[in-house]
């Protein structure tokens, strides 16, 4: 703050935004303080003096922080063990702050979110976030995550829900022993109709055509009437199940067992049918008829009692289902189109809101195959999908050792992001160090390619700078991604390498030259660029041995 003097600004209008700061600082909602390159206090604001309840003397100006630790360890500050050691792991965090955040339980209960980073003109700022309610929301999340699946799982009925492309969101345990059914047929994600297929084609609905019993309940899933009609299984069993639009998108279909109900059904008619018997010796049988009399009222009363409590029943299904799917489609709104990992650091607030739209400095990747589409014009698709799914496979393995995020796929094409949403230190070098595993495990997959006859490669193009992102598209269909020139540049670089190659625009170049071996391969001109863009191709990352 003695800087505000050091320049041509006079004393008294130094002093003013000398005292602005102070103010500014002392009523910002986080604790904050400024320790020297000797580890000496310069400054703390108010709300650090109220999160540390120690004698003043420790953190006026001058005084060493490990001071300020060594109180707060011998006062069980951090639980128990060596007060030594507690103290030097802090002090080696100050003295080499990382920038990365962790987590503080203090002996109160409450809990804080630590940063510290390095301040350009020397020594080290130390941030303090109070973040306890985000704990215990996380908490509640989990038990109210909890309470869903328990009440769900011990529902009378079967429930499942389906999104609007007719995917499986959830089910229930009764709805799995309902049907016996491969498991994965009904895990979240798989298309209903797969598991329709599956009923239709062991016999499930009888005899018939396949597809025409597929397409005519695939309809019943799309457009839901509301209304209840009735499926009787190979066992014997009989079904009532209702399909409902749900507001949120989607429909949820609810089963009912009315075997009992259907049972008791028949027996009536039984019993009216040997009452029209008796009838006919009304002298004679005049005691059966009494008799026969008597069971039909028993079993009149008996359907009315079930047919009340199922009627209970549903009503009171609907109107859990109801809430319980507006909840489940909440949690499942980021995971549509955004990895899990992602996803989970969005919900626990550590990364942005990637539905937001920002402009940020990332490194975009495109990679795809050589002779991909002469390949396609001679192979069966068969061979094609079983072609991308090694690929995919492969690809996704590094992307995700790597956390890279994947912009979009488009056959053999994919392009990923990297420092979005979620930063990546060394964003460039990271980019580099995936593909080079790619190309690893793709030259391993080309040679078995080879065997098949298929003469495939692979390329790749990396470019980083600033590009605007966020989502793309329209409600009920949104996508992530990123618009630039970088992204373009990216793609044309992917389009000039051959088999083999990495190709860098020299943003990338210049800033892990000195991590890299290349080898140059001169200026391109590249669809969309003026000017020749000179690229290099990257041969390997170096080891600090040869570094």
């Amino acid at each position: 703050m003695a800087r505000l003097r050091d320049g041509n600004m006079p004393d008294h209008q130094a002093t003013g935004l000398e005292s602005q700061l102070h103010v500014a600082l002392d009523n910002m909602p986080g604790a904050l303080a400024y320790t020297d390159d000797e580890l000496r206090i310069v400054f703390c604001n108010a709300r650090f003096r109220e999160m540390y309840a120690v004698p003043p003397e420790l953190l006026q100006p001058g005084r060493p922080y490990p001071d300020f630790l060594r109180y707060l360890a011998e006062n069980g500050y951090y639980g128990e063990g060596d007060v030594d050691n507690m103290v030097a792991r802090r002090v080696d965090s100050l003295r080499n702050p990382s920038g990365k955040s962790f987590e503080d339980h203090a002996p109160d209960g409450r809990w804080y979110r630590i940063v510290r980073r390095r301040v350009a003109a020397g020594g080290t700022v130390t941030v303090m976030t109070d973040i306890t309610d985000q704990k215990q929301a996380e908490r509640d999340l989990a038990d109210k995550e909890a309470q869903l699946e328990v009440a769900l799982n011990n529902m009378p009925g079967a429930l499942v829900y389906t999104d609007d492309q007719l995917n499986i969101v959830v089910c229930n345990e009764r709805f799995r022993e309902m049907y016996i059914v491969p498991q994965e047929l009904l895990q979240p994600g798989r298309p209903y109709a797969d598991f329709l297929r599956y009923l239709a084609e062991n016999g499930y609905y009888g005899e018939g055509d396949v597809d025409r019993l597929v397409a005519r309940r695939v309809e019943s899933l799309r457009n839901p009437s509301g209304k209840s009609f009735e499926d009787h299984a190979p066992d014997g069993r009989w079904y009532r199940i209702v399909r409902r639009r749900v507001a949120s998108g989607g429909a949820v279909t609810v089963m009912t067992d009315i075997t009992e109900q259907k049972q008791a059904e028949r027996e009536l008619l039984d019993a009216t049918r040997r009452t029209e018997e008796a009838n006919k010796l009304i002298t004679e049988k005049n005691r059966i008829l009494e008799a026969l009399y008597s069971e039909i009222q028993d079993k009149n009363r008996l359907l009315e009692e079930q047919a009340a409590q199922i009627a209970e029943w549903n009503a009171r299904l609907e109107t859990r289902v109801a809430e319980q799917v507006a909840q489940i489609g909440q949690m499942s709104k980021l995971t549509r189109f955004l990895s899990p990992k992602v996803s989970d650091l969005i919900m626990s607030g550590d990364a942005d809101d990637p539905l937001k739209t920002r402009r940020r400095e990332i490194t975009v990747v495109f990679v795809d195959l050589r002779g991909f589409t002469s390949f396609t014009e001679t192979a069966e698709p068969e061979e094609v999908m079983g072609v991308l799914r090694e690929y995919h496979a492969e690809l996704g393995r590094a992307i995700m050792a790597y956390d890279g995020t994947i912009e979009h796929f488009a056959g053999d094409g994919v392009m990923i992001l990297f420092n979005d949403p979620v930063p990546v230190e060394n964003h460039e070098l990271q980019a580099i160090r995936m593909t080079l595993r790619m190309r690893d495990s793709m030259a391993v997959l080309a040679q078995a390619w080879r065997k098949h006859g298929y003469a495939l490669g692979f390329g790749v193009g990396i470019a980083g700078g600033y590009a605007t992102i966020g989502t793309i598209g329209f409600e009920g269909r949104l996508d992530y991604g990123a618009i630039g020139t970088v992204t373009n540049l990216a793609a044309r670089l992917c389009g000039e390498a051959g088999d083999g190659q990495i190709l860098i625009s020299p943003r990338i170049f210049s800033k892990t030259e000195t991590h890299i071996d290349v080898e140059p391969v001169g200026e391109l001109s590249l669809k969309g660029f003026q000017r020749p863009v000179f690229a290099h191709n990257v041969l390997r990352v170096r080891t600090q041995t040869s570094a």
